[in-house]
Parts: C-alpha cells; structure tokens; sequence
C-alpha cells in the first residue's frame, strides 16, 4: 500500500506547478514499502506530459526542494541504468527535517490526519493481525453460522452468503475492494438442484475462514556508513542538523556524505563520476561553499533578498556531492595538496567569460537598435505632426492644390535646416536648400 499512500499524500501537497505534481505522483504511484521507485527519465516524462530536459529539470527542483532525494543504480557490467528514487513525507519525517510540507488550503483546514505526526509522535504503519478476518456484511452474521445455508430468494434474503477477505490497513484509509467468491446460481433450482448448491455454498464457507500468507517481504538494511561519517556529519550546518536532542539526520544527508567520502566511479577504469574526499577534505568544502553562499543569511526565515534557501537539506547536499571539473584531484579550482590553479577549470571560466562578453555585446548592439529605432520613430512621428497642422492652417487661409504642397514642402526643408543646425555646432557643413 505504499504506492497508494505516497500518491495520496502527493495529491494533498501544495507544489509550485502542474508539472512538479504530475512528475511526483509517476514516482509515488510506483514506490514500494520502503517509499522508493525507480522509474526511467522517459517514462517520467510521458506520464507528466513533458519533454524529457523538462522533466530533468523538475526532479532537480523536487529534490532541490526536499521532496524527494535520488540514488544512482548501476548494472551488473557497470553502466548506468535509472535512479532509485525516495518520496519524503509523513513515513520518513519529511526526509528527516520534521517540518512538513505546505498543503492545499481544504486540507489544512478540513484533515488533520497527520495531526499527531506534526507534534513529533510517528505513527507507524499498522500490520494486520494474523488469522484476523473481517466480514464485509455483519448482518449476514458470521461464515461458520451460516455454512451450508442458503436462504430462499422469494424472501427478498440474499441467495449468495457474503464471505469475508482479509484487509491490510493504511494510514491513508485506503482499502481494497471486498472480493466474494462465485458460487452458483439457485435461484431457479429444483429441490435436488437446491441441496448440490447448498453443499457447494457449505464448502465454500468452511474454506472462507483460512487466509492465505503474505510473501515474505524483502528488505534492506542501512547502509555502512564508511569512516569519518561521524566527523562531517558533526560539521554540517546548524540548519541541517536535528532539531531534537538525539534526532536523526535526514537520510538525504546520509547518503550525500557516504557518496561524498567514498566517491562514484565512472564508467571507465580509474575514472569518478563524483571523486572520493577525506573527512578533512569535505569539511574544509562545507564551510568553504556554504560560506561562499551566504548560506547562514539565505536560509533564514526573515530573508527577503534574491534567491533564498527554502529547503537547507538538498542544498547542502549537491553542496557535498557537486564536482564540475573532470579532474578528480580538483577541489573548487585548486589541486589538493599543491594549491596550483586547475588548468580545466582556468580553461572553462575562460569559455564562460567569453560567452558571457559575447551575450554582452550582443545585448548592448541591440538595445542601441532599439533606441535608435525609437528615435526615429519619434522625428517621423513628430514630422508628420507638423506636416498636417500647416497644412491645415494654409488651406483654412485659401491655399491649395500645387500651391499648397509647394508651400507645405519649403516650410518642411526649412525647419528640417532649423533643427539640423541646433544639433550640429558649425553650421558650415549644414546641407543648403536648393
């Protein structure tokens, strides 16, 4: 029932688009007990009604903002297949932080469902109790009782005695549609016709009660956290860590620190998507990057300025797991170890300072193209203005035909010449009338 609970969560939040739920809900519908799928980017993104780059982009901003983190999975011969991703809600304490997500007005107003885990007490899922089964239609009494019975349908009773199943709850008040067994018609049945269905009814009673076991469900422990964890996990900023005493750390944090200390290798030999750092090294990348950030202002609750810190968590984490440069020994531009500049990194800031002076230039040319264009537009404006209210003022006074566009055009030249020498300080180069 996890697919249904997370899907049912999923369609209570408050998310900036359309597109961020539908892209959601395609992770939730599929997830498993441990609240995880791991559906491909293209199947993704048909089911959001989006382009692929598009949906890249929407599970970037989902996990960016805590809604969900991702683990990359590999083959048996080493090449990349799809991400394995984790829905944060209720279960997991919204990915560790315990501040929930914001909902749809009707909710918060109407359903306080998840009332007792806001105030700190998780609820875990309740499990059905073995050999427990309900009857769907108390008022048929119980299956022994009415074993072998069948009830005569001029009476306006049922024929087909109701047969309980067994039910797993959920948090959410999902349950599964009541399944009845098909047992044969005796509407129209003879007196020896009766006593067969009676007998079948009666087996099928006796049979009811037996329930048939759940598969074993196969889980996974956590994972081995390498040496050093406990050392950057203390270094972490006061925004990510616990708000409790003795609280656990958002299991998207977990996993950013492992990846971090023991790298992602590439798909070649030698190679790292993501390269492995000492516990020195990461903390010293922390206090660089998030302090570099403005982190400390950006993530609090009164900042106002540009591009604030909504969810601290995944921030901190790509803070742990970003590396640009291919060259692993890179730390943000400098060799470790040497303090010497990266040359690949020196090489692609170069590119960047040229396309930004290109986009510059080309921004400038334009909008000097536009406000030339403006100018002119103007003068003609003004020009034709001019033009009609002498022209006006001539024919009211008698002129007209040849006459009057003759006189219309020399007041025109003459005060394109007046204008011309207020804009030009030697007069000498001004264009004489013919």
């Amino acid at each position: 029932m996890s697919g249904v609970d997370a899907a049912a969560y999923v369609m209570r939040l408050h998310l900036p688009t359309p597109a961020h739920k539908l892209v959601l809900l395609a992770i939730a519908t599929r997830c498993d007990q441990n609240y995880s799928a791991f559906p491909s980017r293209a199947l993704i993104a048909g089911e959001a009604l989006v382009s692929e780059e598009r949906a890249r982009t929407l599970l970037r901003e989902l996990r960016r903002d805590g809604y969900l983190s991702a683990r990359q999975r590999y083959r048996g011969n080493g090449s990349k297949t799809s991400n394995r991703y984790f829905v944060h809600g209720p279960w997991d304490q919204w990915g560790g932080v315990g501040e929930p997500f914001a909902e749809i007005s009707h909710y918060q107003d109407h359903d306080d469902r998840y009332a007792a885990i806001r105030d700190g007490e998780f609820i875990p899922r309740p499990t059905p109790k073995a050999g427990v089964v309900d009857n769907p239609c108390p008022d048929q009494g119980s299956s022994a009782a009415g074993a072998g019975v069948v009830s005569n349908p001029s009476q306006g009773a049922s024929a087909t005695p109701s047969l309980g199943v067994t039910r797993a709850p959920s948090i959410t008040g999902h349950q599964e549609p009541t399944k009845r067994n098909h047992l044969p018609d005796v509407r129209r049945t003879s007196a020896g016709g009766r006593s067969a269905a009676s007998t079948a009814v009666g087996a099928a009673s006796r049979t009811a009660g037996t329930t048939r076991k759940a598969p074993k469900a196969i889980t996974t422990g956590p994972r081995k956290r390498p040496p050093g964890w406990d050392q950057v996990a203390a270094a972490l900023p006061q925004e990510v860590q616990p708000t409790r005493p003795g609280g656990r750390l958002a299991p998207t944090l977990v996993r950013a620190i492992c990846t971090a200390l023991t790298g992602v290798p590439g798909p070649e030999s030698g190679t790292y998507q993501i390269p492995p750092r000492t516990p020195e090294q990461l903390i010293a990348r922390i206090n660089r990057r998030w302090n570099q950030a403005r982190g400390p202002e950006r993530a609090a609750d009164d900042y106002t300025g540009p591009d604030p810190i909504r969810r601290p968590v995944g921030y901190v984490a790509d803070l742990l797991t970003a590396h640009e440069c291919p060259d692993p020994s890179c730390e943000d531009g400098l060799i470790l170890g040497t303090d010497r500049p990266c040359t690949a990194c020196q090489a692609r800031r170069a590119e960047q300072q040229q396309a930004e002076q290109a986009r510059t230039a080309v921004e400038d040319r334009l909008t000097r193209d536009a406000e030339l264009a403006c100018a002119h537009e103007e003068h003609e404006t003004a020009a034709a203005r001019e033009e009609q209210r002498v022209r006006e003022q001539l024919a009211a006074a008698g002129h007209w035909g040849e006459l009057l566009d003759h006189e219309v055009e020399t007041h025109m030249r003459q005060t394109h010449m007046r204008q011309w020498h207020h804009r030009h300080s030697d007069p000498k180069d001004a264009p004489h009338a013919p």
